[in-house]
């Protein structure tokens, strides 16, 4: 499998190094933290142990793969950049006020079923807002992705019929104009979260 082809596979995936609930309401989630590159990108080896590929051609292919990943790079940039304010409403206000909400529940008149429920249903805005952030996430990201992956077919295509100067070219344009379109579409991601949490 190609270096380029492996960048792209790997595409935008979630990182579960930084989840937005480091403490309760616990809830196990697959796409809590904002959007990072997941492992290191390959490199393309030396023309010397690849056989039947000029060191031109092997040179062009990594300067594209290089090309693609600082995009990708770019992508997560600024994707954190747009989600900073909903991070901060998630983690910081709406922690606060699951918090606030749960030590008002532990009252000595109360059984220990009742202190539960309440501190239960005190989880559920932050909950809900997660659920909002992770679907509207994804479905950027599977856009993202879907679109990385027609690059790519187009690619190993333009290969296959031995256009290999153009099949890098094209894929450095279409990998560009994939993710320009998502960027052109990120903001209103974003607002629409920030519309349906009522974040000012």
């Amino acid at each position: 499998m190609s270096c380029i082809r492996k960048t792209l596979e790997r595409g935008l995936k979630p990182s579960s190094s930084n989840p937005f609930f480091s403490s309760s309401p616990r809830k196990k989630n697959r796409h809590t933290s904002l959007f990072a590159l997941s492992g290191r990108f390959c490199s393309i080896p030396p023309p010397a142990s690849r056989k039947g590929i000029r060191r031109s051609g092997a040179m062009g292919e990594q300067v594209v793969t290089e090309q693609i990943q600082r995009k990708l790079e770019e992508v997560n940039a600024t994707v954190q950049q747009h989600l900073a304010g909903v991070q901060d409403h998630i983690n910081f206000t709406m922690q606060q006020a699951y918090f606030k909400c749960a030590y008002g529940c532990f009252d000595r008149r109360h059984t220990q079923e009742a202190i539960s429920n309440c501190v239960e249903n005190c989880s559920v805005p932050v909950l809900a807002a997660n659920n909002i952030f992770e679907s509207e996430m994804a479905k950027f990201q599977g856009m993202l992705n879907r679109s990385l992956r027609v690059c790519q077919d187009k690619f190993e295509a333009a290969n296959l019929q031995k256009l290999k100067s153009d099949a890098t070219r094209e894929l450095e344009s279409c990998v560009n104009r994939s993710i320009d379109d998502s960027l052109r579409v990120l903001p209103h991601v974003v607002d629409q979260i920030k519309s349906t949490l009522k974040i000012n």
